[in-house]
């Protein structure tokens, strides 16, 4: 088991490291080409900081296809990790960068940013609701997630800038190149820490989904967390919130969607009727919040942390199996 957890951490980390590397180029890329702000955070680097979300779905759904026996346990270590890193960006780094920084939304863009965060989560409940979302709801999902980038681009938020930087040709081919790279070696090395997960979900007395929750989740949301804290110190306030809004967009459309379009996925009840309702009820909060000023306060910061906690407890001491 020890084997087992080494391999896990050093996945993990090498991971993080490929989604650093892969943020970084996205950047520049994205500068070369004049993007806002906002739409950088909002697509680009949303995208780029939920690669270890997705690329674990990826794997995972393929992992379920060849073994179809294993759909619930890798079903609720997916669904667990997807949304666990959900719920620990949105209700503790979020506040957090909140409390350190500041977390800006322009009040204009409070429905296409925070609204779709609360619409994203709410489709993939709905679809959840009878234990199990099959390929043409995972398809639902992926066309959401198009449909929401083609409005951002055509959107004021899209709206160009001068370009901060101008890369050779050769360079910006080196960027997709070294992109490409990166995707490659994380699905490998993602297909080791899944591996190693179902083992040592076996071997402990805790669920498939609590496990992804607690170490899959939080792990995968430590590039939103240093990307956010980077941004923040850079006096990028609306790059950050839109990583964090756009990756919580990002996760549940792109990431379940794609997964379930693969294998199809069975849904334990604690997510349907605890994670899922959580999430949603704590986004709908933030959206109350930020209505009446487009800063996060501290003290609001101070309550979705202190939410975020209890969830941990009430969790792990009320839903200790996985139950479809």
């Amino acid at each position: 088991m020890l084997i087992e957890f080494l391999i896990v951490i050093i996945g993990i980390i090498i991971i993080l490291i490929l989604a650093e590397i892969i943020i970084k180029n996205s950047i520049q890329l994205s500068e070369h080409y004049g993007l806002s702000d906002t739409f950088i955070g909002l697509t680009i680097l949303s995208i780029g900081t939920s690669i270890p979300e997705i690329m674990t779905h990826i794997i995972g759904s393929v992992h379920i296809l060849k073994n179809p026996e294993t759909i619930n346990t890798f079903s609720g270590l997916l669904m667990g990790t997807n949304i666990g890193s959900d719920i620990f960006q949105q209700n503790f780094i979020l506040p957090l960068i909140g409390i350190i920084g500041t977390i800006i939304v322009i009040k204009k863009n409070l429905f296409s940013e925070v609204g779709a965060l609360f619409a994203a989560a709410l489709l993939v409940w709905i679809f959840s609701l009878g234990g199990f979302i099959s390929r043409i709801e995972g398809a639902i999902l992926l066309i959401a997630y198009i449909a929401y980038l083609v409005y951002l681009k055509k959107s004021k938020i899209s709206e160009k800038f001068e370009a901060k930087n101008h890369l050779s040709k050769n360079k910006v081919i080196l960027s997709f190149a070294l992109l490409m790279m990166c995707f490659i070696i994380m699905a490998v090395v993602a297909n080791e820490v899944l591996n190693a997960s179902t083992i040592l979900i076996n071997a402990l007395p805790i669920s498939a989904s609590f496990f992804g929750v607690i170490f899959l989740g939080i792990a995968s949301a430590l590039p939103e967390l240093t990307t956010s804290l980077v941004a923040i110190l850079k006096k990028k306030e609306n790059i950050s919130a839109g990583i964090l809004i756009g990756s919580n967009i990002t996760n549940p459309l792109l990431g379940i969607g794609l997964g379930a379009l693969i294998s199809t996925y069975t849904v334990p009840n604690v997510i349907i009727f605890y994670d899922l309702p959580f999430k949603i009820g704590t986004a709908f909060l933030i959206y109350y919040f930020l209505t009446n000023d487009k800063k996060l306060k501290k003290w609001e910061a101070a309550v979705l942390i202190s939410l975020s906690i209890a969830y941990l407890f009430i969790r792990q001491y009320f839903f200790t199996a996985d139950l479809f």
